[in-house]
């Protein structure tokens, strides 16, 4: 016989030393979760915004320290780790993604974990389960940003905040180490993504909603969160004061419009997937409805409630009142929140119900987030790059030259991003470009202080290419900047001799 899910735990799932399944759940979902997440991630091209990762991740660390200063600096926390990673296991598509699949994977554990102390370990099963089948995880299991390590981050605090509660609630145990850790995770998670410090401020909400629910009026908890909470709130402090001075970065941020709707109820979790979307909201509304008669449905909505809405309301509320703020990834560190949520209304079923019906959601969540898994596991899925056939294409035809081939590579704009050029392709997939010659590039992007290189113009070309037999032209669709490249490189006797296009890059060769 199973608990009944209307009876709070008495004690940490972990302490239950009859049910050793408590102990192995977590980690077959986690490394479900893993597998998931990282399981074809070496095919899609990188992208620009892991080009940043990786730019700055491989630069030294004085490059790196300097780079901050002017640009990314919010992203420090996450290239420094990046640097380490690289420097341990080496640079590659695959080892730049392979950490957040990792991060998807434990995260996925430790749901498994806070819903058992929620509610019971088979709906922390279903949790952890539908968490790693949200689009958004399967999307964020192979991004070489920091999304996944920050929904772990996330996680781990909101765990750690449940222990240092019971603790506190139960006379003669020691809590201090609970909150001391809390403040740790939590200044973690801001200086990874300073978002995060929205979680630290909805746990605030949690705290007051659960001494609700238990009719308890001390205020030892929320005292005790308050400075746990502060302290870290005041260790990251000096990091958004520093960003602030870089709010451009986000300036490609749209502006609160009726396109917000959307991207709340459909982009922030269930990534381009309508039918997901649907499926989680019903599951959501389900819970609260049932909550209503539920003290364990409603102690689970007082954590994950919070987790959800303070950072998502909190971001488009900033985004009214001064400049864009709110971006649905920027979010993506609640999935956890949401797949509590979707979980809950498993918990209200009758023992004889709940395999069935726990096997029709999570069946029904696979049918529905299989077509967003492997249109993000195709080689176009980011940003439609494809640099990564763009240096196939390049790395075959040089082979096939002679070996007394003197190449130089002409790098023209990138589209949609015009402070990097097609360099950028060079950045991500060094191999097939060992040997080119740049006459144009004047610093690298680690030489500077900032986060792409600083080349001369493409007018230049004519006169910089020299004595060069054979020039390439990597550069965006749009702006299509090939005629005039031709028409320089013309008057240096160069003609075109082929093109190709892949995707929204032209990769041109010209020849003499």
């Amino acid at each position: 016989m199973h608990p009944s899910p209307r009876a709070v735990p008495a004690h940490p799932f972990w302490a239950d030393r009859q049910r050793p399944s408590r102990l192995i759940a977590p980690g077959i979902v986690g490394v479900v979760g893993f597998l998931i997440a990282v399981i074809g991630s070496w095919v899609p091209s990188v992208w620009y915004d892991e080009a940043a990762t990786v730019t700055s991740a491989t630069r030294s660390w004085a490059a790196l320290g300097r780079e901050v200063q002017h640009v990314d600096v919010v992203h420090a926390t996450y290239y420094a780790f990046m640097h380490v990673w690289f420097a341990a296991v080496g640079y590659s598509p695959f080892t730049l993604r392979l950490p957040s699949a990792i991060a998807v994977g434990v995260t996925a554990a430790l749901v498994v974990v806070l819903d058992s102390r929620l509610i019971g370990i088979r709906v922390g099963v279903v949790a952890g389960v539908l968490f790693a089948l949200l689009p958004r995880v399967t999307w964020m299991g192979a991004e070489g940003r920091s999304f996944a390590i920050g929904a772990l981050l996330a996680t781990a605090a909101t765990l750690l905040l449940l222990t240092a509660l019971d603790r506190t609630s139960r006379s003669g145990r020691r809590a201090w180490p609970w909150w001391v850790a809390y403040s740790v995770v939590s200044f973690l998670g801001g200086a990874v993504f300073l978002y995060l410090v929205l979680v630290t401020i909805g746990h605030g909400v949690s705290v007051v909603a659960i001494r609700r629910l238990q009719r308890r009026s001390s205020r030892s908890p929320l005292l005790a969160w308050a400075v746990s909470a502060g302290v870290a709130v005041l260790a990251v402090a000096p990091l958004a004061v520093l960003s602030s001075a870089q709010a451009a970065q986000i300036s490609w941020i749209r502006h609160v419009s009726w396109h917000t709707v959307s991207e709340v109820l459909v982009t922030q979790f269930s990534y381009e997937n309508t039918g997901f979307a649907v499926l989680l909201w019903v599951l959501v509304a389900v819970g609260v409805v049932f909550a209503l008669r539920s003290t364990v449905a409603r102690r689970l909505i007082a954590v994950a409630g919070p987790w959800v809405l303070v950072p998502t309301l909190g971001l488009i509320a900033a985004s009214v009142v001064t400049h864009p703020l709110y971006s649905p990834r920027y979010v993506a560190f609640a999935t956890p929140a949401a797949a509590l949520l979707m979980a809950a209304p498993t918990a209200l079923l009758p023992d004889r119900w709940f395999r069935p019906a726990a096997i029709v959601v999570v069946v029904l969540a696979v049918g529905l987030t299989a077509p967003s898994w492997v249109a993000q596991r195709t080689v176009t899925a980011k940003d439609d790059s494809a640099w990564s056939e763009v240096a196939a294409l390049i790395g075959r035809q040089r082979l096939a030259e002679p070996s007394s081939a003197r190449d130089v590579i002409l790098y023209g704009p990138v589209q949609r991003h015009p402070k990097a050029t097609s360099r950028i392709i060079e950045e991500t997939y060094p191999a097939a470009f060992a040997g080119l010659r740049d006459p144009l590039l004047i610093t690298p992007a680690g030489a500077g202080d900032s986060l792409w290189e600083t080349p001369r113009p493409l007018s230049d070309a004519g006169s910089a290419v020299g004595s060069a037999s054979t020039v390439w032209l990597v550069t965006a669709t749009k702006p299509d900047v090939r005629a005039d490249v031709a028409a320089t490189l013309h008057r240096a006797g160069l003609h075109e001799a082929q093109q190709w296009r892949i995707a929204r890059t032209w990769v041109v060769r010209y020849t003499r």
